[in-house]
């Protein structure tokens, strides 16, 4: 029998319900499931002694440390795409395959990412607030402009930009401009986008949204400097990673008139604090890092959670697209990535 645990139970993306149906489901497939919450490496290290898996619903933090404790651990499963929580590097050097979901909740991102432009754009949350509140704002607050006299600027062209993409220009008869300086040429061919600089992106857009990884070139890419190259009546969506945004900077942004709007899931502390500036601003929409969260991408996230994790343990191999620290060799015998 292998052993996996779950090491973040409570962190509020994947539901007690559907960890104990995949605590079940392994038992199927020969592998006993604990579930547990960790918040320390120390923790992990102490609970997951004879762990092969260690599964992670959020951002556990899997350090070198962890790592080179635990000598009987083979596979990492993240429940989600993002890994920067994980010391990849150190994971590859022992040989501890670190696994992801690229692709899973693609549509829900870009669909919220969608919610909060319109949000913004027509004054959702500003009505809805005035109501509650006894006030009838009627036609009030910021004008509302239509979408199709507007250029949405994408920072990142990866899984959940393009089916934006498809919403606002296809829908909506939008421009879209894009900053990547990773997408291929043949794959610029096949879409309606102009790609331009980071800088000219700030400039040109009147809605950026932010698609793309957290990594040390990206964190706080949106600062000070690139909020002031922005119009003034442009808005911000991050569906991504909180520390992409320097959240300090956002807010003078704001209350300065650099930007109008910010609509965002995703924060540099989660919980938000209540005492946050945000919180109180009327520019702003907020959601709970929820983004991914859909019936769809649910399926997807219990589905691969089962199906990679069984494939490593009991059949010794994976799919490479799967794999988040590219160069790792398992320690797993004739482990076969395909």
């Amino acid at each position: 029998m292998w052993n996996a645990v779950i090491v973040d139970s409570d962190y509020g993306s994947v539901s007690k319900e559907n960890q104990n149906y995949l605590k079940a489901e392994y038992e199927k497939r020969n592998i006993s499931l604990r579930i547990e919450h960790f918040n320390t490496p120390e923790e992990i290290i102490e609970g997951c002694q004879d762990a092969d898996a260690i599964l992670g619903t959020g951002n556990p933090p899997i350090t070198r440390k962890v790592l080179e404790s635990l000598p009987k651990l083979k596979v990492i499963q993240r429940f989600g795409i993002g890994v920067n929580s994980i010391d990849l590097e150190a994971a590859k050097e022992t040989g501890v395959l670190a696994l992801y979901m690229p692709g899973f909740c693609v549509d829900e991102l870009a669909i919220h990412a969608s919610a909060l432009i319109l949000n913004l754009l027509r004054n959702i949350s500003y009505y809805d607030r005035g109501i509650r509140q006894g006030e009838w704002r009627k036609a009030q607050g910021v004008v509302p402009r239509n979408p199709k006299d507007l250029t949405l600027g994408l920072y990142g062209f990866g899984g959940s930009a393009k089916p934006l993409y498809n919403i606002f220009r296809q829908g909506f008869g939008t421009k879209v401009i894009a900053a990547d300086p990773y997408v291929k040429s043949e794959m610029k061919a096949e879409y309606d986008v102009d790609f331009v600089s980071f800088d000219e992106l700030l400039e040109k857009s009147d809605i950026i949204s932010i698609h793309a990884p957290l990594t040390p070139e990206t964190k706080h890419i949106f600062n000070k400097e690139a909020f002031k190259k922005m119009k003034k009546n442009s808005m911000i969506i991050n569906i991504s990673r909180g520390e992409l945004i320097d959240q300090k900077a956002l807010v003078e942004a704001l209350n300065e008139g650099e930007i109008q709007f910010a609509g965002l899931d995703v924060f540099e502390q989660e919980p938000l604090p209540v005492e946050s500036p945000l919180v109180g601003n009327d520019q702003t929409v907020l959601t709970c890092h929820s983004a991914f969260y859909g019936d769809n991408a649910q399926n997807n996230q219990l589905t691969l959670a089962l199906e990679l994790v069984d494939s490593v343990l009991n059949h010794k191999m994976v799919v490479r697209k799967y794999i988040a620290n590219s160069g790792v060799t398992s320690k797993i015998e004739n482990f076969e990535i395909v």
